[in-house]
């Protein structure tokens, strides 16, 4: 029964992390692939030598940050009933799942989809993706994050750069991209200068792909493009406060030179009655009117990505 019920969470834990994907625009996601071991220190449950490494999904697209590069990124899932209840336990948890996908990525270069080219791009980036899921309804902005954050790498795993996804980070991406798509949903993802993607002939400021990059990041982006004109949307995991709201206007107005109609920057916990004189006098303060005059400050109201899962 034991096995039932987890092979049962398991399922649900790859519906959910199957849609969120789509949302993200890596609907060419490869699921269930299995990566051929060609490493003899890399040993089974057993202790013998392993004949392949499975990972959940493996998405390959051209990375809109880097001109001319190849992101190809591992995902492992992990849904679980809830989180474990000590810090102990949750790097214990957080060390196997690491070693696994880390294993696999060493593996990689030797599966066929690695050695498959992107038309146009010139080198290559493997990155791993977490996705540690809780199913415990208390758990909708829980995480584990803060608690893994120094955990010292005592089994000398060689892993490179993996992104870990629990559910604080992914009720915050999840509603992002429902406020985005309540305003249009032909919205954008939006992608800075990074000094990496100034390629003249393929440089894109907006896409379909959210860049692996920013899959956990505490601001998103998004463009919308309308009849009326072009509007920024940033969204703000942090609760909102005078201070950091000043610094994240500079940073819009960095973003938004020549283009934006309207910025809309989005906290969740902002209150209108509470927070609106605040707002209005730090506005006030900005030598650019046209550009103040673009500021729309708005509430973020989470939604719960869990139900992606379905019935």
């Amino acid at each position: 029964m034991s096995g039932e019920k987890s092979k049962s969470s398991g399922e649900y834990g790859e519906k959910i992390a199957n849609e969120l994907l789509k949302l993200i625009g890596w609907e060419n996601a490869l699921s269930g692939k299995d990566i051929p071991c060609v490493r003899k220190d890399h040993l089974g449950a057993s202790g013998s030598s392993r004949n392949n490494h499975g990972v959940d999904y493996i998405i390959k697209y051209s990375c809109p940050l880097v001109s001319k590069t190849e992101s190809n990124i591992l995902v492992s899932v992990k849904h679980r009933k809830n989180y474990p209840s000590t810090q102990k336990s949750k790097i214990s948890d957080f060390k196997e799942f690491l070693k696994d996908i880390a294993e696999a990525t060493e593996c990689y270069p030797s599966h066929e989809l690695f050695k498959d080219n992107i038309i146009g791009t010139k080198t290559k980036n493997v990155c791993n993706v977490i996705m540690w899921f809780s199913a415990l309804q208390d758990e909708l902005c829980g995480g584990v994050v803060d608690d893994i954050s120094d955990f010292r790498n005592s089994d000398a795993v060689n892993y490179g750069t993996v992104y870990l996804l629990d559910n604080k980070k992914a009720t915050f991406l999840y509603s992002s991209i429902q406020y985005a798509r309540k305003m249009d949903n032909k919205f954008f993802y939006f992608y800075p200068d990074t000094g990496l993607n100034m390629d003249t002939v393929y440089r894109t400021h907006q896409g379909n792909v959210l860049p692996v990059q920013y899959i956990n990041s505490p601001i998103q982006l998004f463009k919308i493009i309308t009849d009326a004109g072009e509007s920024l949307i940033i969204t703000v995991e942090d609760e909102f406060n005078i201070d950091y709201f000043e610094r994240l206007l500079q940073f819009a107005r960095l973003l938004t030179v020549g283009w934006a109609t309207k910025i809309f920057m989005v906290f969740p916990n902002y209150n209108d009655y509470s927070n609106s004189e605040s707002v209005k006098k730090s506005l006030s303060r900005l030598a650019d009117r046209n550009f103040a005059q673009k500021i729309i400050v708005e509430s973020l109201d989470y939604s719960d990505f869990r139900n992606l899962g379905g019935i």
